[in-house]
């Protein structure tokens, strides 16, 4: 990952300083985005996606955007009688095969816990049914579901409390912590997904120039790293950023669960927040271990995804 910019990292030497040595116990990592510290979550709004001022000078001009942006809608305006209707809630136990621990999109282990194989994307329930969530974009007050599935642009731009609400929808859970490390590392606790050696380039995790630097300019101030530039859609729109779940073959646990490193960080049920794994940006080297503790459960930007976890089935 790039360094940011030098009156970047002068900006908070106290929280600097606390990050780097719980980095050196693999608790946190030292992103810039230490600068949102304290940052308390939006009223809720029906707009689609974070909304930036087109006069700050360290905005970028805007750019077309790479994703359907289905949720443009005034599916919001619904009276509470509408909303009470919806179905927003899908369990997956109804129908499900017995004799199955878990439903065919999550991994069962250590005969204790289902967790999703793919990182999880979103629907939006509106009247007409559900559609596919933009993944770049901030979710605020939409009603949406996780899904858990191969192929697709994870979701980003989501807290820890919005993933955990979109995982209940679908009758599951976040993982815990510990809950979330056993299923990287393994019966063998490797270091990483797919083993103890690293592979250099195997899941999405080594970019080589920041994409906020990318898209805002090398020499931004330190501004480009607040909390509403870092929600901006375009950054994971620009090429080279999150892969499609499951595209990267080699970033795979043995039994079968991709991209646990790399692509986008992933939140656990700690209520105090911490989520894991790392991001396209990261240029992580501690695998399964790396585990970010910097921020509330309430606090999203371009990087946060998630997946599910569940009890298994009991008839």
């Amino acid at each position: 990952m790039a360094a940011p910019p030098a009156d970047a990292r002068a900006a908070g030497p106290v929280v600097a300083l606390v990050c780097l040595m719980a980095a050196f116990l693999a608790r946190c990592d030292v992103r810039p985005s230490i600068f949102t510290a304290g940052w308390a979550a939006p009223r809720p709004s029906s707009a689609p996606a974070a909304s930036f001022d087109p006069d700050d000078d360290f905005l970028p001009p805007s750019r077309p955007s790479t994703v359907v942006t289905s949720a443009q809608s005034d599916d919001n305006e619904d009276d509470e009688d509408d909303v009470a209707s919806l179905p927003l809630f899908r369990d997956w136990r109804i129908g499900h095969d017995p004799a199955k621990p878990c439903p065919d999109e999550m991994a069962f282990i250590d005969k204790s816990f289902c967790i999703d194989r793919w990182e999880d994307s979103l629907v939006e329930v509106t009247r007409s049914g559900t559609r596919p969530y933009p993944p770049t974009h901030t979710v605020e007050d939409r009603r949406v579901r996780a899904v858990s599935q191969p192929g697709i642009v994870p979701q980003g731009y989501i807290s820890g409390d919005q993933a955990q609400r979109a995982c209940e929808m679908a009758g599951k859970r976040l993982c815990s912590d510990d809950e979330w490390w056993r299923a990287c590392a393994g019966a063998k606790k490797t270091i990483f997904p797919y083993g103890s050696v690293l592979k250099k380039g195997a899941c999405n995790e080594d970019r080589k120039l920041h994409p906020m630097l990318e898209l805002y300019g090398e020499n931004a101030p330190k501004e480009i790293w607040y909390v509403e530039p870092m929600n901006n859609p375009a950054i994971s729109e620009q090429p080279d950023t999150v892969s499609l779940t499951g595209s990267r073959p080699l970033c795979k646990t043995p039994t079968g669960i991709f991209d646990m490193e790399g692509n986008v960080h992933e939140w656990t049920n700690d209520p105090a927040g911490t989520f894991h794994g790392g991001a396209y940006s990261t240029n992580n080297r501690l695998g399964c271990q790396y585990t970010t503790t910097a921020h509330g459960f309430s606090y999203h930007d371009y990087s946060t995804g998630f997946r599910c976890c569940s009890d298994p089935y009991a008839p």
